[in-house]
């Protein structure tokens, strides 16, 4: 039940500062209040939620400091990662799955045609399954679980951690931003590989702020006095 409400909220059906009721809900489920009651309690023990009393929930606003700072929570926990990793080292199994992913992504990149939505789309996918490779490789649950927590930004993505919105979308993916990031990841691996793990966690830091001050420039556009302080 809480899968099925948090994914309506990051797809827009369910709208920022909506009041949750538990009997429509119920019956537009077809549950009864009890299921609710708790799935509503977990989102907002997620952050999802906030508990107004007299009003019971609604869902969260959230803004550009939330995706400034949850980005940067992500920073440090996914530089965390690379560092548990390198300094355990990577094996010749582990070093040639980075390898084959890291030649998948050039591919992508410097194939003849014109860079399109779908490139965009599917560079979005190469990126996610390079993040969470070495999120498997820490082998921390923990830790895992911490990030994909930080990533839960309705504001910008929706179920699938995919931008809302065309506008979101192409400046996320586009192709001098996606060649960017293609070049974090190669450092990030070469770090690994050479085993220096300091240098691999300060990659992996910087990448992903890199992607959190391009965020908060998207959304700086939107709405530019609320976050000028963060850019």
């Amino acid at each position: 039940m809480a899968d099925t409400l948090r994914d309506r909220i990051f797809d827009g059906e369910i709208a920022p500062g909506s009041h949750l009721m538990e009997i429509s809900l119920a019956t537009e489920l077809g549950v009864s209040r009890t299921p609710v009651r708790g799935a509503m309690a977990r989102l907002a023990d997620e952050g999802l939620l906030v508990y107004l009393p007299n009003k019971g929930f609604q869902v969260r606003r959230f803004n550009a400091k939330d995706v400034h700072d949850a980005f940067s929570v992500r920073a440090t926990l996914e530089g965390m990662c690379c560092r548990l990793i390198g300094d355990v080292g990577l094996d010749g199994t582990a070093l040639a799955q980075l390898t084959a992913m890291l030649d998948e992504q050039h591919e992508l990149l410097h194939h003849t045609g014109e860079w399109s939505e779908g490139r965009g789309a599917r560079w979005q996918d190469l990126d996610q399954a390079f993040h969470y490779k070495l999120l498997a490789l820490a082998d921390n649950r923990w830790l895992t679980e911490a990030v994909q927590r930080a990533s839960q930004l309705p504001i910008i993505f929706d179920s699938k951690l995919r931008p809302h919105n065309r506008e979101a979308s192409m400046l996320l993916h586009r192709h001098e931003q996606a060649l960017q990031a293609f070049a974090e990841h190669c450092r990030i691996v070469e770090a690994l590989g050479r085993q220096e793990a300091a240098a691999a966690e300060v990659a992996m830091r910087d990448h992903v702020n890199a992607n959190r001050d391009l965020l908060v420039l998207y959304l700086s556009q939107k709405n530019p006095t609320r976050v000028r302080a963060l850019v």
